[in-house]
């Protein structure tokens, strides 16, 4: 038994519609008249559902498959016309054309060798034009080249400052299913993507050029890295698998940034004997290469990177500072030497770095014997009733921030300090945005500031700033020092830092942590204590991210046809709300076109 659309369907359009209001009247008649208007309305719109239905499902049209072809400029193409019933049939097209058949056959084959026309549109036809059926063919030609350049060529690139760059695209078809990307490889061989582009340009047929623009800003580490874009012609999965892909040349990156020392063990004190030599060498990564100066206690100043000083004198104590310098700016690291008498007492170990709180202890010793003892606030020690050769200094807490103990001998001809830091870790270190951003927006910049609860000694502090990436891969961003080797007791230290996010930032997080470097003496490794975590939430515009991207296509009629859009873009609520007024404004027009289509159809 034939279904109510299967008999609707084989009607003839005219009859139809005319019976329509003969179908309504059955079912409504003798009813009120709200419920027979209501019955009306419901009995037109299933009416004209059904006969869109017919007019997207006629059978008696021919077939054709593939229906979708993808074929590089001069290969080969073929497609078959079929249908369920002998008719006369025939190709329109503008290469392989086939005229109407003399006799009604159910298979017609359209083929070329060598395919030329990029705006073809072969069409299979019935005798007497009842019938009509398009294939969907795209044409497709690989670029010619694919390069990569500067907008204005840097020369050189400098870190922090912004650059456009541009990859070029020649003689490629169809420029609409063209995507690019942008990627940095690192001096490692790590290769980074940094962006990709795409033009809506699916009404293009013909082979075109492509500029596609992207803003680049270098840091120090991209310094010796590649920059690179590649072509990829994604022509959906009736095109090439995987989809071709182009490189382009790479450019090679020179970036100048200022100096940043990085002489071992770094800032220190340091106290080495009369007779002895003295030995600075001061290094720093800069680009350009930095030059040294030493700026001696003399305040003489030397320009050279090792500073030695042989057969050194108690006059040579004092600060030396390297200054590194390039034309981007400068760095400067201090060492502070003291130079002790040879002839004089010895003080061992010379230098101590002790917790507050902690046992100290050091020997005061001499040659010959003498008369010797210790002046201190804690440990202190009398001069001896008779010479010795040796005297202990010794405290079992030790709780005094300036503490100086000094060995002494009778008549105070000779006296050697003892070198001591006390030092205490961190109450605690947090991280926090000087003024919360709600939300982060990608380019934008925000200021960090690291706050460092009572440390002791504060001027051997080093604060890291770090991001880490939803992978949970960590990246140093920068190193903060406040010089206040004169500040002893415990301080609180803010120190900050500018950043700005960009979209791969999304979902990761911000954190500092301080680390304590006391020197050789000092606990090793030095301590470090991290700071909570920030977690960042950065907004963008989107960038859509469909497979296989923007295209054209063709559908059987009676098929369903699903599309669906994807982004990369922080505002899915938006983007869910005007999804759902879309939807709505679909179905209204379908019912309102639905209801049009019945009320024409039936006058």
């Amino acid at each position: 038994m034939l279904s109510l659309s299967t008999v609707f369907c084989k009607a003839e359009r005219a009859h139809f519609f005319n019976s329509s209001n003969r179908i309504a009247e059955y079912f409504t008649e003798g009813r009120p008249l709200l419920v027979r208007w209501k019955m009306e309305i419901l009995i037109g719109l299933l009416i004209s559902s059904l006969s869109l239905y017919c007019d997207f499902t006629d059978a008696e049209c021919p077939v054709i498959s593939p229906a979708r072809l993808v074929v590089k400029y001069g290969d080969p193409a073929s497609s078959n016309c079929s249908s369920d019933t002998p008719v006369e049939m025939g190709w329109e097209s503008t290469q392989g054309g086939v005229g109407l058949t003399d006799k009604e056959v159910k298979i017609l084959n359209w083929r070329v060798d060598s395919l030329t026309d990029w705006k073809i549109k072969p069409s299979c036809f019935t005798d007497g034009g009842q019938c009509e059926k398009q294939l969907d063919i795209t044409v497709y030609k690989l670029p010619d080249s694919v390069s990569i350049s500067y907008r204005k060529y840097p020369d050189p690139m400098v870190e922090g400052h912004q650059y456009l760059l541009q990859c070029l695209v020649q003689n490629i078809a169809p420029i609409g299913r063209l995507r690019v990307t942008f990627y940095k490889v690192s001096a490692t061989g790590e290769q980074t993507e940094l962006d990709t582009r795409q033009k809506a340009k699916d009404n293009i047929k013909t082979p075109e050029n492509g500029t596609y623009i992207l803003h680049f800003t270098p840091g120090r580490d991209d310094d010796g890295a590649q920059l690179l874009c590649s072509a990829m012609l994604d022509l959906g999965p009736e095109g090439p698998q995987p989809p071709a892909v182009v490189e382009s040349n790479r450019l090679n990156t020179n970036v100048h940034y200022k100096p940043q020392i990085t002489m071992s063990p770094g800032c220190f004190s340091m106290t080495i004997t009369e007779g002895n030599t003295l030995s600075l060498n001061c290094s720093a990564n800069g680009n350009p290469a930095p030059s040294y100066n030493w700026l001696l206690p003399q305040a003489t100043m030397e320009e050279r990177s090792v500073v030695t000083i042989t057969n050194i004198a108690k006059s040579h104590s004092g600060d030396y500072t390297c200054i590194a310098i390039n034309p981007l700016g400068n760095s400067t690291c201090t060492v502070n030497v003291e130079v002790t008498d040879a002839e004089c007492l010895v003080v061992s170990p010379a230098r101590l770095v002790v917790k507050h709180g902690d046992p100290a202890s050091s020997n005061c010793s001499s040659d010959i014997p003498v008369e010797m003892g210790w002046e201190a606030f804690q440990g202190g020690v009398g001069l001896t009733d008779k010479e010795v050769k040796i005297l202990n200094w010794r405290v079992d807490s030790l709780t005094d921030w300036k503490i100086k103990p000094s060995c002494f001998t009778d008549g105070g001809q000779c006296e050697k300090q003892l070198d001591i830091t006390v030092y205490k870790l961190p109450d605690s270190v947090s991280i926090s945005y000087r003024k919360y951003p709600d939300p982060m927006v990608e380019g934008h910049q925000y200021l960090l500031q690291c706050l460092v609860q009572n440390i002791a000694p504060i001027g051997r502090l080093r604060v890291t700033f770090y991001k880490v990436s939803a992978t949970g891969e960590q990246t140093e961003l920068d190193t903060r020092q406040k010089a206040k080797d004169n500040i002893k007791t415990p301080e609180n230290g803010t120190y900050t830092l500018d950043f700005t996010p960009g979209r791969d930032d999304a979902g990761a997080q911000l954190l500092c942590s301080a680390m304590l470097d006391l020197g050789p003496e000092g606990p090793q490794p030095p301590p470090v204590m991290e700071s909570n975590r920030l977690n960042i939430n950065v907004h963008y515009k989107p960038q859509i991210t469909r497979s296989p991207g923007c295209f054209s296509m063709r559908i059987t009629e009676g098929d369903t046809l699903s599309l669906a859009c994807s982004a990369n873009v922080d505002y899915l609520p938006i983007i869910a709300g005007l999804a759902s007024v879309v939807i709505l404004l679909v179905i209204s027009c379908f019912i309102y076109s639905s209801y049009y289509k019945h009320t024409r159809m039936s006058h």
